[in-house]
């Protein structure tokens, strides 16, 4: 009987010290432990293909976001896109060309821009308020309140135009491809000029030339109907008054491959391929 209570006060002796040391360890922990002070750094996260470009980034709220021609982020006369906060209030994403603060980008010397050019080098830049009061001075920049990327601006695809030709040896229709990426999605427009020329039939091939072999999209203006098809095209998209003889693949476009865009309209020669043929445009895609 004696041993048991002695080994009834030893478990609760044990029992006491042990609540003990874990009350003591939490008064201590809640006393020493500072809340988290940092922040992550600043990092522009995704700038897209556009000619009005969504700009990403990670890192919090900033108070400026700008555009500069050129390799080099300031408030100077190459600032062509800037939008300003009262605060560190704008916050993910941007689009270049809208909420545009005219005034600033006037005052600094720049030139306030709705779009940008296709190959040219510019610098997107955000900051937080610190770093835009600052000026942007070097000296009062850090990783967690400014951040820029440099790069060469390129949307449009790069490739050779061909087809029908006037009296005066110019092309009738000129074509392009261009690529119209956003933070949602990701698309290549087929446009033209003049846009009052229509056409009935467009399609994309696997090749350097025209022809109805290796297709990978092809839509027709039914037999009974004008030609109707006016830029600009969405390659893939259900275009209005025609049908899809083949869709656009889910793969889209490949690299190193060569694509061939034709259209005719009906002043065109079923199967006539000839790079200057009547009623027939054309563009060849370099290899992605």
């Amino acid at each position: 009987m004696k041993k048991n209570l002695q080994l009834n006060f030893f478990l609760l002796l044990l029992f006491f010290m042990v609540v003990s040391i874990i009350l003591r360890c939490s008064e201590e922990s809640s006393d020493t432990l500072a809340p988290y002070e940092g922040q992550r750094n600043l990092k522009i996260l995704k700038v897209t293909l556009n000619y009005t470009p969504d700009i990403q980034w990670l890192g919090g709220r900033v108070a400026a976001v700008g555009v500069n021609l050129g390799s080099r982020a300031a408030l100077d006369s190459t600032l062509v896109w800037l939008m300003t906060a009262e605060d560190n209030s704008i916050s993910s994403y941007v689009t270049v060309g809208e909420h545009t603060d005219v005034d600033k980008i006037v005052s600094y010397g720049g030139t306030p821009v709705d779009s940008l050019q296709d190959e040219t080098q510019y610098t997107f830049w955000i900051a937080e308020k610190s770093a835009f009061d600052a000026q942007l001075d070097s000296t009062a920049l850090n990783p967690d309140n400014f951040t820029d990327s440099t790069f060469v601006l390129r949307f449009i695809l790069k490739g050779q135009m061909g087809g029908e030709k006037d009296p005066q040896g110019d092309l009738v229709v000129r074509m392009r491809v261009f690529r119209e990426e956003s933070l949602l999605e990701d698309k290549y427009i087929i446009d033209w000029t003049p846009r009052t020329i229509p056409f009935r039939r467009i399609a994309i091939r696997v090749s350097s030339f025209g022809g109805f072999t290796d297709l990978i999209w092809h839509i027709v203006t039914p037999d009974s109907l004008p030609d109707n098809i006016y830029p600009p095209v969405v390659i893939g998209s259900n275009v209005p008054g025609t049908d899809t003889a083949i869709s656009w693949p889910e793969t889209g476009f490949e690299r190193n491959t060569v694509y061939f865009v034709w259209m005719v309209n009906s002043k065109w020669t079923v199967n006539d391929f000839r790079p200057s043929a009547p009623g027939y445009a054309w563009f060849r895609i370099f290899a992605f």
